[in-house]
């Protein structure tokens, strides 16, 4: 089996569900894991636990409100994942949602960034279970796969300038697995701090700018292309806000206007900075 990602989901076979339910859980945790089993619904590969066995993937569930958001831990032997998916899109997410065009416009930028956003957390399990996990202080978690450094630089900087309710959260993921939350990056780049958190799906640990830079591979001078005025001087401006220079300015993406604008539901208005915060994955026997 290809190997498995951080944040994929994954559907379990019956005998790995009835291995999972034989292990002495509390009435409420195994009235969840029932509920699991009988709808059908995934469970999301988490960071490896070093005591795991190399043919066990760890695994987590995130149940609703009606279980007070409880998080379970889980293992499962590889030979037991019948199969794997992902997260929904954020168009997915939005059209579920009718959050209107300001999220309809996000999409778009990150699409001709060549970027798909898929929303997990509190939405994403919202819209694959049809079961309440939002509250009024829930974040959009998305996560945001990019093919090189620079490509996550045009992203962190599209999100910064994007302002929607709910709030932007979550991180990119590198073509090694390896993810930083996109609100440390944007900090990185701005000399606000030294280090990052990077996580994947063994490990977390600090990394630096030029660290972080050779996670991916680097694209080619905008300058040296052959594609549209436009296109360049997008990649250029991308280019420079990578380096500190014209941080947060007006900048087009692929004919997209952000920066010192952002899009919200009443129209174009100043973007507001949210508060620095860091996910730190858990490891003991519940999630959170």
């Amino acid at each position: 089996m290809k190997e498995l990602k951080r944040n994929q989901l994954v559907w379990l076979d019956p005998q790995a569900w009835a291995q999972i339910q034989a292990h002495a859980w509390d009435d409420e945790a195994q009235t969840i894991l029932v509920h699991w089993q009988r709808k059908h619904l995934p469970l999301v590969v988490c960071r490896q636990r070093v005591d795991v066995e190399p043919d066990h993937v760890c695994l987590g569930l995130p149940a609703p409100l009606q279980w007070s958001r409880r998080r379970l831990a889980l293992a499962a032997r590889l030979d037991q994942i019948i199969t794997k998916g992902s997260f929904p899109t954020l168009l997915q997410v939005a059209q579920a949602n009718a959050w209107g065009p300001a999220t309809l416009a996000l999409d778009l930028a990150l699409t001709q960034l060549g970027v798909t956003a898929q929303v997990y957390g509190s939405h994403g399990w919202q819209w694959l279970t049809h079961m309440p996990y939002l509250h009024e202080a829930s974040d959009l978690d998305v996560t945001l796969n990019v093919p090189d450094f620079e490509t996550a630089c045009r992203v962190a900087t599209l999100l910064a300038a994007t302002e929607l309710v709910p709030r932007l959260d979550g991180e990119i993921v590198f073509p090694g697995g390896q993810a930083v939350a996109w609100r440390e990056l944007q900090r990185l780049l701005a000399g606000h701090t030294a280090q990052v958190l990077l996580k994947d799906r063994h490990a977390i640990r600090l990394a630096s700018l030029e660290e972080v830079k050779n996670l991916g591979d680097v694209i080619a001078s905008p300058s040296s292309g052959s594609g549209p005025a436009e296109a360049r001087q997008s990649m250029t401006s991308s280019y420079m806000d990578c380096h500190g220079v014209a941080h947060l300015s007006i900048n087009t993406v692929f004919g997209l206007v952000v920066g010192s604008t952002s899009v919200h539901h009443g129209g174009l208005k100043p973007a507001l900075k949210a508060p620095w915060q860091t996910e730190v994955c858990p490891t003991n026997s519940e999630i959170g």
